[in-house]
């Protein structure tokens, strides 16, 4: 979980400044988990690999700098930020700075990243589709043994961003939503951001991408590079209002977000990367998705025509 806000905060004016920008920060973090919760659970039968959805919003002291941050890990240095109502976590009894030991008997090391990433690693590397979870917890000073029943979920870590400005982005592991985005959108709004990022996830665009070769910097908006980019993103929009569907937010909201104020600053103006349609043209996209491939009142939305691509070379083909 990114603290950047927090931090600068904290450097400029001090510790109570710091305290409310973290704040701020979990309470954007709680909001993102609920509704890319739904999200996860909802489309795991079609996602290409699955993790737990334990409710735990953990991070690690190598996260932050200075010791303002120490009483947030006096029981370990992974522990538990925050738990979501309702989860495998919160019916288990677990709170918010409880350290988290091990997981199926094995301590989280860091290699490379932090420790919250190797933690977030085991829980899925230790985990398999309808088993429970082990694991040890610390509690003023006490290690206690915990049982998760954790549901299925698609394998993608949804967290608020570090950067600046109002771009998602996805590695196809991890989503990024910028606080500023966060902050600014609706719950609905919010839900389509993360199924376009998840759409992504599902057809393994980051892996076809790099398999034909793109290049998304400078040259991403010209000639075949452009082609593909779009494509992918062409994909993601039109897979989104499905995700969506499923979980039970309106599939409308897609290209509502899109005609907004907000879906207009975030589709960039005259200054966007013209390798990504227009705020108009995904809108007019996602409305043809919803009249043509949408079927209304299905118990699940499978996606056939949309989720067999990831298999597929991406060709830049209308």
């Amino acid at each position: 979980m990114p603290l950047w806000s927090a931090l600068l905060l904290m450097m400029l004016t001090g510790r109570a400044a710091a305290a409310d920008a973290l704040e701020a920060l979990f309470a954007q973090d709680r909001r993102l988990a609920s509704v890319a919760g739904q999200l996860l659970e909802a489309n795991a039968p079609i996602c290409p690999a699955q993790m737990p959805l334990t409710g735990m919003i953990l991070h690690s002291r190598d996260q932050y700098a200075g010791d303002w941050a120490d009483p947030l890990f006096t029981q370990g240095a992974v522990a538990i930020a925050q738990i979501l109502p309702g989860s495998a976590a919160a019916m288990a009894g677990l709170q918010p700075r409880d350290g988290l030991v091990a997981v199926a008997g094995q301590t989280p090391v860091a290699t490379g990243a932090t420790l919250r990433e190797a933690a977030l690693a085991l829980l899925t590397s230790q985990w398999r589709p309808g088993d429970d979870l082990h694991l040890q917890i610390r509690r003023e000073d006490t290690l206690r043994e915990v049982v998760l029943h954790p549901a299925r979920g698609c394998r993608a870590v949804v967290e608020i961003g570090t950067g600046n400005g109002l771009s998602a982005r996805t590695d196809g592991q991890v989503i990024q939503i910028p606080q500023e985005l966060s902050t600014a959108a609706s719950d609905a709004d919010l839900a389509a951001i993360v199924a376009h990022e998840l759409g992504h996830v599902i057809l393994q665009h980051r892996l076809r991408l790099e398999a034909a070769g793109v290049d998304k910097g400078l040259l991403g908006e010209f000639g075949r590079n452009r082609r593909l980019l779009r494509q992918a993103e062409e994909e993601a929009d039109r897979l989104s209002v499905h995700l969506l569907a499923n979980a039970g937010y309106d599939p409308a909201s897609a290209p509502a977000f899109w005609r907004s104020a907000l879906g207009r600053r975030v589709g960039g103006g005259l200054l966007r990367n013209r390798a990504y349609p227009s705020p108009e043209r995904r809108a007019e996209l996602l409305d043809d998705e919803i009249a043509g491939h949408l079927e209304i009142g299905a118990a699940f939305h499978g996606a056939e025509h949309l989720v067999p691509l990831r298999d597929q070379p991406i060709t830049g083909d209308d």
